[in-house]
């Protein structure tokens, strides 16, 4: 596992924030269910749910807290329809710290800035069609990573 040290800082205060949210949708779910284990289900596939599809990472307020709704709605949905979410948050969140740097700064300029592939590739000091093939590596690379350990985090709609 990578030293919190070795991240970028912008990156470290994204894995803070989605710990955060984890906590949160944690606490609020095993009120919500009675049951500590099938909330924290729930909320690793919250965490899941927004890292696989990050782009929400650049908002705050309604938008963000929408897609938790989303998410965590359909959790516990299945949770109390007894299809529990197994996945724990520390492998994700291992994964998480153990993306290296390059994607790292990729991830904060592409999902918490929101720039586009011209300001990308001005910042990363590449040509537009390689900030576009980095953006789509680094979703692609955010997407698997929570498949990985979370399953399908997406709910059925």
């Amino acid at each position: 596992m990578v030293d919190r040290d070795d991240l970028v800082p912008e990156y470290a205060a994204w894995i803070d924030r989605v710990t955060a949210t984890y906590e949160a949708v944690s606490y609020t779910c095993r009120v919500r269910l009675g049951d500590p284990e099938a909330a924290a289900g729930v909320a690793v596939r919250v965490a899941g749910g927004l890292v696989a599809r990050p782009g929400v990472f650049r908002y705050w307020g309604l938008p963000y807290s929408g897609r938790i709704a989303k998410l965590a709605e359909a959790g516990i949905a299945d949770a109390q329809a007894g299809r529990t979410c197994r996945a724990s948050f520390g492998p994700l969140r291992g994964a998480l710290t153990d993306l290296p740097r390059a994607l790292q700064t990729d991830f904060v300029l592409c999902c918490v800035e929101g720039v586009d592939d011209d300001e990308l590739a001005a910042r990363s000091r590449c040509d537009v069609p390689t900030a576009a093939r980095r953006r789509a590596a680094v979703l692609q690379h955010m997407s698997e990573l929570a498949t990985r350990h979370v399953g399908d985090p997406t709910p059925r709609e």
